[in-house]
């Protein structure tokens, strides 16, 4: 079995179409190999749920007590910045889960991401740790985000969606007025949750079948089956910011390896973002041939290879690498922001 079949097969638990017979005939076939592979690749406590196999078990139960962690630490510190006059919204996984899924706890989830202003990152950073959550900036990442951590629970800290350069507008802004309140917490609209969940992606973790995991594929199909919102919007926010071949790419991952009774829109969504033929054949190349997995270890080979070509101009994959330069000579300057809440 090729690798795109794996990922085919591990997303079938996701069909509700497919009898629970098929899912336990494919764990057979597969067996303790493929039964590792489904919770490797974040899928685990879904299988559990549909199959209930012994093999599927312990990654369910370790979802189940790190969910009800992480809800308890999500609450308390949207209070505390609240409390503060910080506005927040919570993206990414620990957001979506809240909206697509009847049991949040199944969708496996290893922290928990907020989005602030630039000009807040030091005030949201100073109360989150003031919860007694220890600061580790990283050099990689300083430019966009810092890593919290308390125990087991893990906090990544946003100011900005992407590496410097990567969009041609500053968008945190604009998300944070767009917000709106689900419960108790602040998350983005529908509109930008999924500019998010296809634009994010494709730079961040390159369609990677590892690096994204199969539980964000998971939430793509789910979000577009199950949630309302205007492409029209969607399109024109990736368009003015130069990456709706990146948005394109993302849907084409998800047709490759989804199944087609899923999304049935799916052809008709990817047609108004569709690059034009030489870029779309080559990322569409790349994809077939899981490239982004075989080069995991070959960082640069992805960026030219791969992530400049989710651009949708050469001007906009110029403006990544001068982005990138400045972030790298920033680094310094950016962790002694922090520097603070280090030697506490």
């Amino acid at each position: 079995m090729s690798r795109l079949n794996d990922y085919r097969t591990a997303l079938l638990a996701t069909c509700p179409d497919v009898a629970d017979e098929v899912l336990l005939e494919a764990i057979d076939a597969g067996g303790s190999q493929f039964a590792s592979f489904i919770v490797d690749h974040g899928l685990g406590p879904l299988w559990h749920r549909r199959t209930d196999r012994d093999e599927f078990y312990s990654s369910r139960m370790a979802a189940e007590a790190y969910y009800v962690a992480q809800e308890h630490a999500l609450n308390e510190i949207a209070a505390t910045l609240d409390g503060a006059g910080v506005e927040y919204v919570l993206i990414k996984g620990a957001a979506n889960r809240l909206l697509i899924y009847g049991n949040p706890a199944i969708r496996a989830c290893h922290d928990i991401d907020f989005l602030v202003r630039p000009s807040d990152r030091l005030r949201a950073a100073t109360l989150i740790s003031e919860l007694s959550f220890l600061a580790a900036p990283e050099a990689r990442s300083i430019g966009r985000e810092l890593v919290l951590t308390r125990r087991d629970i893990c906090v990544d800290l946003h100011w900005t969606l992407l590496r410097e350069g990567r969009l041609r507008f500053e968008v945190t802004g604009d998300m944070l007025r767009r917000r709106r309140k689900f419960g108790d917490i602040w998350i983005l609209d529908a509109e930008d949750t999924l500019f998010t969940l296809l634009v994010h992606p494709a730079f961040v973790k390159h369609l990677g079948g590892w690096d994204m995991g199969l539980h964000r594929v998971m939430d793509i199909v789910e979000w577009i089956r199950t949630q309302d919102f205007d492409w029209t919007v969607v399109c024109e926010r990736m368009r003015k910011n130069g990456v709706q071949t990146a948005g394109w790419a993302t849907l084409r991952w998800v047709s490759l390896l989804s199944d087609p009774r899923l999304l049935p829109q799916l052809d008709e969504m990817m047609l108004e973002v569709r690059p034009g033929r030489i870029r779309r054949m080559w990322v569409e190349a790349w994809l077939k041939r899981n490239l982004s997995a075989r080069t995991s270890n070959m960082h640069w080979v992805r960026l030219i290879g791969f992530t400049m070509f989710l651009h949708d101009t050469a001007g906009d994959s110029f403006r990544a690498v001068v982005g990138r330069l400045k972030a790298r000579r920033r680094c310094d300057a950016d962790i002694a922001v922090f520097q603070e809440l280090r030697d506490e």
